[in-house]
């Protein structure tokens, strides 16, 4: 049998092993949540003369079926060992219970010098455990309750602050580290977490909520459990972050973080795309990892951590496709954005210089196809996201709202409405609702049974004539509706025929030419150096575009020899200045 020389000195290696005091409170703090506390305060404050730490819940109290002295004793003289271990991953998870090595208390040493641990249950005398860093003895006490104490608390008081653990507990840091650290087990339980800092100077805020941050970004559509052969599934919560300053996928292990990037797990070969880089933030929770019980962090390499990987291998395919999909749909947007800053930047061209030809486009509010003055608008199909993908789908229908309103419409076009139906939380209805279109006003009509019909208004329909859209959502049982006002405006000079054109983006790779325009289709050559240079900011690759657009309207306008190489070189100059501008 393999045994200690000295077995304090496993003891003291253990306790040395934390070496962050913000962990070790969060240690502490967990604790509390693992005796399903409902509320916790954290304190920092002057007590006999010196800098201290407490940390008191209204929690069930410290192995509450023993008598106060011997569940003490039994924690003290049990280093390493935890009745929580006997819980399985899903058990721990779903009890929202994460430790299992008997080793929280050991922190204390990264945090002060003196730690008492003060419990009462019951109504009972408060027992009191008290430790002192380096030193293997302990001591038990018995104390009277204050007065108006509750029957039922925990309370860790750790004194003689060493100055960096301090500082490093202060009001302010400690909440932005304990609402990271602890978000899972904090969403997951409801507890209550406060920090007061009586130490903070002056007028500085001295009272910090911790409330566990929500993820920004656009959810990605991913299943939120992730099988992992022959272990609990792992939760999966996903973003696309696009800007955030450092995004990333953060790693825990039935609630306690083990990890603030993924790609810190480098035996797991999970530090490349696209798990980091690819400006993805959320959190991947796989309650069968083993952590290093010291530090609690990063994950042992065992047989849970590789199935982890295979199940992460598994994953990988379709975190690229939804990727795609979102650069797709940015892409789409960026460009309807450049084609409306396009007509802007160029509004009342042809009413100035009459002489370019300007193609038929659509209208600035929806009333001319691109093939022909008043041609209608396809009905597109209703988004389809699988419900079983949502993270967090949708409750009862609540609310119903139509937008835009009022609908703006010229007479002889039609514009989308839509019906934007919510549950009381505010969180969009995408499936399971049925819609009742209506429209009551002379020269309207209205077209599609979903989310999104058209709203038309007939040649005849004079500018100013104003009607009522209304809308009837049921869903299981229950019926809410809501109106928005409708009303025929004067055509736009756009939805008169003419317009700046929508670049049609073209792949020739190789060829020199940058944009080429025939009188009805605009092309650009995406693949040209210059574009590929500018596109990556929006306000350089709208001037490279105005400058392409006005070459080809003038070159077309004026068909004289020498006007398109003129043209050309105009425009190559100014995309050369464009590039040296932003560095490039």
């Amino acid at each position: 049998m393999l045994r200690p020389a000295d077995p304090f000195d496993l003891i003291r290696w253990l306790a040395r092993s934390q070496s962050d005091p913000r962990k070790a409170v969060a240690e502490l703090v967990q604790n509390s949540i693992d005796a399903h506390a409902r509320r916790v305060v954290v304190s920092r404050r002057r007590l006999r003369g010196g800098p201290a730490l407490t940390v008191r819940d209204d929690g069930e109290g410290v192995l509450p079926g023993l008598g106060r002295e011997e569940a003490l004793r039994y924690i003290a003289t049990n280093i390493g060992s935890s009745r929580k271990r006997s819980l399985s991953p899903e058990e721990r998870r779903r009890l929202v219970v994460t430790g299992q090595y008997g080793v929280g208390l050991l922190g204390f040493w990264s945090i002060g010098h003196r730690m008492e641990l003060r419990s009462r249950v019951g109504g009972s005398n408060v027992q009191v455990l008290r430790l002192v860093e380096d030193e293997p003895r302990v001591a038990l006490d018995e104390l009277p309750a204050d007065l108006g104490s509750a029957d039922t608390f925990t309370e860790i008081v750790v004194t003689e602050l060493h100055e960096t653990g301090s500082r490093a507990v202060s009001g302010r840091r400690l909440a932005e580290y304990l609402a990271a650290e602890l978000r899972g087990p904090i969403l997951a339980s409801g507890v209550e977490i406060e920090i007061h800092d009586a130490m903070a100077k002056g007028t500085a805020q001295k009272r910090f909520a911790v409330v566990p941050r929500r993820f920004t970004g656009e959810p990605l559509r991913v299943a939120g459990e992730l099988p992992v052969a022959g272990f609990p599934a792992a939760h999966v919560e996903l973003y696309l972050a696009r800007g955030a300053e450092r995004p990333a996928i953060q790693v825990s292990c039935a609630g306690t973080l083990v990890a603030d990037d993924i790609g810190e797990l480098h035996a797991l070969d999970l530090d490349a795309a696209p798990w980091v880089g690819s400006e993805l933030s959320g959190l991947i929770d796989f309650p069968g990892f083993t952590v290093p019980p010291g530090s609690r962090r990063g994950v042992v390499p065992d047989r849970a951590a590789e199935a982890f990987a295979r199940a992460m291998i598994d994953l990988r395919p379709l975190l690229e496709n939804e990727l795609r999909r979102l650069e797709r749909e940015r892409r789409v947007a960026a460009d309807r954005q450049v084609v409306e800053e396009l007509r802007r930047a160029l509004r009342g061209l042809r009413g100035r210089l009459p002489q370019y030809d300007l193609p038929p486009v659509l209208g600035a509010r929806g009333g001319l196809g691109s093939e022909g003055r008043g041609a209608p608008e396809p009905l597109e199909p209703e988004e389809t996201i699988p419900a079983e993908s949502e993270l967090f789908p949708a409750g009862p229908l609540a609310t119903v709202r139509i937008s835009p309103d009022p609908v703006e419409i010229a007479p002889g076009h039609e514009h989308r409405a839509r019906a934007e139906a919510r549950d009381a939380d505010g969180r969009l209805i995408r499936h399971g609702a049925t819609y009742r279109w209506a429209i009551d006003g002379p020269g309207f009509s209205v077209r599609g049974d979903g989310a999104r019909p058209a709203v038309m208004a007939d040649g005849g329909t004079r500018p100013g004539a104003t009607a009522r859209l209304r809308v009837e959502v049921e869903q299981a049982g229950r019926t809410v509706a809501a109106e928005a006002a409708v009303e025929a405006i004067e055509p736009l000079v756009d939805e008169a025929g003419f317009g700046i054109p929508e670049p049609h983006l073209v792949d020739a790779a190789g060829e020199t030419w940058r944009s080429r325009f025939d009188g009805r289709r605009w092309e650009v050559n995406q693949m040209h150096e210059d574009y590929l240079t500018l596109k990556g900011e929006a306000r350089a690759r709208l001037r490279y575009l105005l400058a392409l657009l006005a070459k080809d309207l003038s070159q077309h306008a004026h068909r004289v020899p020498g006007a398109v190489e003129a043209s050309e070189d105009v425009v190559a100059i100014l995309a050369l200045a464009e590039r040296n501008l932003r560095g490039a």
